[in-house]
């Protein structure tokens, strides 16, 4: 999955001010669950995410140039594991969003399907 974040945010299903799971893939919100009744509010997010990491693959390079010359030490001690981690990092944001829009799609065809 991608970052997870914790906010303590209003739930609208148990009706009470809850510690909440906020799923981010980049920097796009993608999933809101609720902690305690465990209802998630899922978005597809899958055009904006494409946008979102085109502009972060394109400014990754001069990102990673401003680390090596802040921390080179640091910068290439970490290569290594960056290099395998990124990837499987990358797939888990992927899989977030597109199961995301999925989930949306069926919960949208379920409304329709009732009325």
């Amino acid at each position: 999955m991608g970052t997870v974040e914790h906010a303590t945010l209003s739930c609208h299903h148990c009706g009470e001010e809850t510690d909440h799971e906020l799923a981010y893939a980049g920097r796009l919100l993608v999933v809101t669950t609720c902690t305690r009744c465990g209802n998630s509010i899922e978005r597809d997010v899958r055009r904006r995410y494409v946008t979102d990491l085109r502009q972060r693959m394109t400014s990754k390079p001069g990102r990673m140039l401003r680390r090596f010359r802040r921390h080179p030490v640091g910068f290439a001690s970490s290569l290594p594991r960056t290099t395998v981690l990124k990837p499987w990092e990358l797939l888990e944001e992927v899989r977030l969003v597109w199961g995301a829009a999925a989930d949306t799609r069926k919960g949208e065809k379920r409304e329709r399907d009732q009325h």
